[in-house]
């Protein structure tokens, strides 16, 4: 393939853009509650976004609404008494702003009740009082923080009744904040502001309607899921559709969510159209040193926005995205969109996800033989199933989102590129799997429950609890289940779940469904709770009977509260081995093993399928009476250990 795609001539890939789809369906594939139209202009040296927005809303609920909620995430880099920026302390990520006025955030000038609405034909028609403006009144649902302005309400004259349709005008100007946190603004080596707008104008929170989600099907009206800013959480939004006109300095290339329109030029600036359906945000980039590659993967045009310094890294990136693509077509379901743009971010904008366009990054001379490169970008695309296509709850239930997508991202790297999948310096190997296994591991497996708020892990956490955990507790599930059932279970929760908002609930009965198996045990323990796996051999004993066999005794424990299943195999000296099952429920168990042959090595979970396991050292004995090669064999596990050392240091990387 490498052969015929040549830097050179992905520049010259091009593609009526008329004649483009957003989507692969000729019909709605989501509920569509929302859609936004927006108009905007930015003045990169001012560093605002400047324009209106038209939102309607359609209520889903049974009963009126009479208030509205809306997320502002941008305020949290209002000042220094936000929220997040108690929290975090001003640093994300090890990112920190340097200039003198890093503030950003979001004013509205007006909001009103929309006169028309297009061919939305509004169920709210205008009326006198529609100035919604003075009803804007910020609210603090998760820790009562006065300062923080990330969320607010709106009272309405009128309610909207159920199924009826609301529509807003809304003129807003948004100042981006340095990048720190995924948003914002920063200087390129040109000397020229290099613009990421993420989460940048007024957007409206989720309505949950009694049955959907945590809200009980006899409740008597919906709840607004509306939660501030935290150093930990994301996002949560509803599907819907977008058409946003972006103005812009004529230098600049943009790139952005959705399909691209088109393009007009006039006075220097030049507007630059997108569409994007049935999504839940919409985010754009703005740059002048931005270099452009495309290439086709089937349906999806693949565009990547590089760094001049990276140029040489351009082809990466889109390999590693057909890499994803391939594989989450065949393992998770189908791509719909047919865009897909991945940018080269500065700082803190990169390792980031919104609809078709992720933020991967990389660093100049970044070696072959290591592959964060590689791995950012499979993981942010993955983001466009598990957070984009489907759309649980990143606030409440991180691990649904981060975590599932950091379990394929460690299968499709391993798969990939091999035992080496992330670093192969010469007989150094260090794959994805080992690497998520090793990041829970290091760091206090005891604490941090994978069904947590995000906001309500305490600190170090969350990481954890998010990505490297969720990864090795589903990396065991699949291999307790079997790679088939694993895959029929994949493949139906996507079916499932697609354009919806599922929970921690919702795919373990997809996974129960599927397995014909009830796996409270496992969800109770690894997933609700904080149990830890280690099992261990404690002792293996043997002696001659009259008849001349041997009675051996192989002793195992629990050494943790745990509780896994286990194969225990035994190898006998004239070089036989047997397995032996055991529930693991026990704080041990003494097995006992008449045979003409002593048992001189005893061998817990020999097929390495439960990771979750925090210390295989103590999964293998050689018995003390098997001087021959007792030696030897110490001598492995002595190697053994000091490679799972350095593979510790090589995890504080990650």
């Amino acid at each position: 393939m490498r052969s015929f795609l040549i830097l050179g001539l992905l520049l010259c890939w091009a593609s009526p853009l008329q004649a483009q789809k957003a989507t692969t369906s000729s019909v709605p594939l989501s509920e569509r509650r929302v859609s936004y139209t927006m108009d905007v202009t930015l003045d990169p040296d001012a560093r605002t976004i400047k324009g209106t927005e038209r939102l309607t809303w359609r209520n889903p609920d049974s009963v009126p609404v009479d208030e509205l909620q809306f997320h502002m995430y941008l305020n949290a880099f209002k000042d220094n008494k936000s929220t997040f920026m108690k929290e975090s302390g001003g640093v994300h990520r090890g990112n920190e702003a340097k200039d003198s006025n890093p503030w950003g955030g979001v004013n509205i000038s007006s909001m009103r009740i929309a006169d028309d609405a297009g061919d939305f034909r509004p169920g709210i028609p205008f009326i006198a009082n529609a100035d919604l403006t003075d009803q804007i009144k910020f609210i603090q649902p998760d820790d009562g923080n006065v300062d923080d302005q990330t969320v607010f309400s709106v009272r309405l004259p009128r309610s909207v009744a159920p199924g009826e349709t609301i529509a807003l005008d809304i003129a807003f100007e948004s100042k981006l904040p340095e990048v720190v946190a995924r948003t914002g603004w920063k200087m390129t080596e040109s000397g020229s502001p290099f613009i990421f707008a993420g989460q940048w104008f007024p957007k409206i929170a989720v309505l949950e309607i009694p049955g959907q989600r945590y809200v009980p099907k006899d409740a008597p009206k919906g709840i607004w899921n509306a939660h501030q800013f935290h150093q930990n959480s994301e996002f949560y939004a509803d599907y819907g559709t977008y058409d946003v006109s972006i103005r812009v300095p004529e230098a600049y290339v943009v790139g952005a969510s959705g399909i691209q329109m088109d393009e007009t030029i006039a006075d220097g600036f030049k507007t630059v159209r997108y569409q994007a359906d049935d999504v839940h945000d919409f985010a754009w980039t703005a740059s002048t040193d931005f270099l452009e590659y495309n290439q086709q993967w089937r349906h999806v045009a693949i565009k990547a926005l590089i760094r001049p310094a990276h140029k040489g890294q351009a082809q990466r990136h889109i390999d590693a995205a057909i890499v994803a693509l391939e594989r989450y077509d065949d393992w998770v379901g189908e791509y719909p969109y047919t865009t897909l743009t991945v940018v080269d971010g500065i700082g803190g904008s990169n390792g980031m996800e919104y609809p078709t366009l992720i933020t991967a990054g990389t660093t100049y001379g970044l070696p072959t033989w290591s592959r964060f490169l590689e791995l950012v970008t499979i993981h942010e695309f993955g983001h466009q199933y598990f957070y984009g296509l489907i759309a649980s709850n990143e606030f409440e239930e991180a691990w649904l989102d981060e975590g599932m997508n950091s379990y394929i991202e460690s299968r499709i790297m391993d798969d990939a590129y091999g035992p080496g999948s992330v670093i192969e310096f010469g007989p150094l190997k260090v794959g994805d799997i080992a690497a998520q296994r090793l990041g829970y591991v290091k760091n206090d497996p005891s604490k941090g429950a994978l069904f947590t708020h995000s906001w309500e892990y305490r600190m170090g956490d969350y990481s954890k609890s998010s990505y490297s955990k969720p990864a090795t507790v589903m990396n065991t599930l699949e291999r307790y289940l079997g790679w088939d059932v694993q895959h029929r279970f994949l493949k139906a929760y996507y079916a499932k779940w697609k354009f919806q908002h599922p929970t921690t609930r919702d795919i373990q009965t997809v996974a129960e469904e599927v397995s014909g198996e009830n796996l409270d045990w496992f969800f109770s323990q690894y997933v609700y709770g904080t149990a830890v796996v280690d099992y261990s051999i404690h002792s293996v004993r043997s002696t001659k009977n009259e008849d001349d066999r041997y009675a051996s005794t192989v002793r195992v424990r629990r050494e943790q509260d745990g509780i896994f299943p286990m194969t225990l195999r035994v190898t006998l000296e004239d070089g036989t081995t047997e397995d032996f099952e055991w529930d693991g429920q026990d704080a041990w168990k003494d097995f006992k093993i008449t045979r003409d042959s002593p048992v001189v090595e005893a061998f817990l979970d020999p097929e390495n399928l439960v990771l979750l396991d925090i210390n295989r050292l103590n999964n293998r004995l050689v018995a003390d009476s098997n001087a021959n090669n007792r030696f030897a064999r110490q001598a492995q596990l002595r190697a053994i250990s000091l490679y799972q050392k350095l593979f510790f240091v090589i995890g504080g990387l990650f």
